[in-house]
């Protein structure tokens, strides 16, 4: 019996970019700003590409994708949705990780 475990590579990406923006937030809001667009970019990609398409956390993800942006924009502390949102992605993407495909 073969047992496939598949890492969405778009997730993977989209909580990368997160990071990255977490850091540049503080420097350059307009970097952090074009990182958050690519890690929406990078969720949606994931959904459209079958990873639980229809699971329930990328319509949570996106909300609070749509929050920190109105923050970033509006030059206020985000290092809150941040951290939430980073914890959201990481949990999303440990249980895709850990789902067994046969």
């Amino acid at each position: 019996m073969v047992v496939d475990k598949v890492t969405p590579l778009p997730l993977i990406l989209s909580r990368e970019a997160l990071r990255a923006a977490k850091e540049d937030s503080h420097k350059d809001k307009a970097t952090a700003q074009i990182l958050v667009q690519t890690a929406k970019n990078e969720l949606q990609r994931s959904k459209e590409l079958g990873y639980a398409a229809h699971a329930p956390e990328y319509d949570a993800l996106n909300a609070d994708i749509t929050t920190l942006e109105k923050q970033l924009k509006g030059n206020q502390d985000a290092t809150a949705v941040f951290a939430k949102l980073e914890d959201k992605l990481s949990g999303f993407l440990k249980r895709q990780s850990g789902q067994e495909r046969r």
